[in-house]
């Protein structure tokens, strides 16, 4: 015999059951099979060049002077768009032990150009777009199964398709609909109920406001004893102290994501959660896209840290950076070829390069190089040491002149005496055009940091993909 509550759900269940039932999930389309390869019936000819059909043999007459061939320059090369002035920028170990250095040395100098507000950075998210979301298929058939268990009163099946339907959706935090882990934990805990589990059922219902927090049972689909005993869920969850919920990623500048709902981007620290288990994903552009589990205790600190690796797209482009930010490279007069790819495939008109590496004796030192592939100017000299927090030779002193090569104008210092900051005013010429002009095709030497001009003014440097030496990605 049922009990009242589960009598009641049950009377809930017979009436919904003459209804139509909405549809439990949207149905996921069918992948496409990929492109296979069938061999032809016939054996293919000896030349891959197509045979023409024999024409009748014409009359005889005078031999003729062959046509010279058209000149391949006659044929207009495909548009290319045009480059913007947009700033990629890369660290480069040289070593594997200056690995943390190299990155840290990029978020340096991007965060403290990016501060500026008047410098354009490429856009990997155009350039990289993340991967589009997977269904689980296995999922939702578990639910759909688990569902029409519960319109046949077979609340033990039911509640044990639902709860398998649970962990198959969160064994794939990636590819989580929040909304529909909610629903799958709703579900399980009126299956509950109905088998007189009020324990059981009220902790599904909360993983369930865990979940999705907006979720609320239909009264149209779930009887009194339900909404009851969800009420008592929510508010025993509102009782509990909320932690905090701390990310750290390198590199930073990632969004978090809770239960699908952005929280704020890398590094966060103040997200509060109430106590339970969330699924959180970290995205950055260009980067791999990172999802897992967190446990949020009441009252305490949370903290999730990573670090993201690139994107293929971006690896490839990484392994040239590295390419061109050996000692050798830097040293070389020219812009590399990688370096002219690279701005290609981003289509960015600098590229800014941040080389670490250790001397001798262990200690870690940097240098930093820029190239502007349309003018074919150069910013050189620019060395890091690790030890400095400011001033000449720490990170924020090489961001500062390569904010010079950029725009012409020095990163404000925060210091007020002038003398302090000689760039300031020696260096605002570098924006003039009348400069270059009178500088072309020497280096003008400033708080010993080379930029070298040169006399050409075409387009840039442009590594057309098929050329000797082209790169492309």
């Amino acid at each position: 015999m049922l009990s009242a509550p589960a009598a009641d759900a049950a009377t809930k269940r017979k009436s919904a059951a003459k209804k139509k039932r909405p549809a439990a999930t949207k149905k996921v389309p069918a992948a496409e099979p990929e492109d296979t390869f069938t061999p032809p019936d016939e054996p293919a000819p000896d030349s891959d060049v197509p045979v023409a059909p024999k024409a009748a043999a014409p009359a005889p007459v005078a031999p003729a002077t062959p046509a010279a061939p058209k000149k391949l320059v006659d044929v207009p090369a495909p548009a290319r768009a045009a480059t913007s002035n947009a700033v990629a920028i890369f660290g480069v170990a040289r070593q594997s032990a200056a690995t943390d250095s190299a990155a840290k040395l990029e978020d340096t100098i991007t965060r403290r150009l990016g501060s500026a507000g008047d410098v354009q950075f490429v856009d990997l998210a155009t350039a990289f777009p993340p991967p589009e979301p997977q269904g689980n298929p296995r999922a939702d058939a578990l639910f759909d199964e688990g569902r029409a268990a519960y319109d046949n009163l077979d609340p033990d099946a039911a509640a044990a398709k639902f709860k398998a339907a649970a962990e198959a959706y969160v064994q794939r935090p990636g590819d989580l609909r929040p909304e529909k882990l909610g629903e799958t934990y709703l579900f399980q805990g009126a299956s509950q109920l109905l088998n007189g589990d009020v324990a059981g059922a009220k902790a599904a219902f909360t993983n369930a406001l865990l979940a999705e927090p907006s979720l609320r049972p239909d009264a149209g689909l779930f009887g009194q004893d339900v909404q009851r005993v969800f009420s008592e869920a929510q508010s025993d969850l509102n009782a509990q102290p909320q932690g905090t919920l701390v990310v750290n990623t390198q590199p930073q500048g990632a969004r978090v994501l809770v239960r699908g709902r952005d929280v704020g981007t890398t590094p966060l620290s103040g997200a509060k959660l109430a106590p339970g288990r969330y699924p959180v994903q970290v995205v950055l552009p260009g980067y791999a896209p990172f999802a897992t589990y967190v446990e949020v205790k009441p009252s305490a600190p949370t903290e999730l840290k990573t670090k993201l690796g690139s994107a293929p797209g971006l690896s490839a482009l990484r392994d040239a950076a590295t390419k061109a930010g050996t000692e050798a490279a830097f040293d070389a007069n020219g812009t590399p070829p990688e370096v002219g790819a690279i701005a290609e495939r981003l289509n960015a008109r600098y590229v800014v390069l941040a080389a670490t590496f250790q001397d001798k004796k262990g200690r870690l030192h940097g240098e930093v190089q820029a190239w502007d592939v349309r003018t074919k100017n150069r910013l050189r000299g620019v060395e890091v040491d690790f030890g400095k927090r400011d001033g000449k030779g720490s990170a924020d002193f090489a961001a500062d002149q390569v904010h010079t090569f950029l725009t012409g104008a020095a990163l404000p210092q925060g210091r007020e005496d002038a003398s302090k900051e000689p760039l300031v005013s020696s260096d605002s010429v570098l924006r003039k055009p009348w400069f270059w002009a009178a500088a072309a095709g020497v280096a003008a030497v400033t708080a010993g940091v080379v930029y070298v001009a040169t006399t050409d003014r075409g387009p840039g440097f442009n590594p057309v993909n098929g050329f000797p030496g082209g790169i492309s990605f």
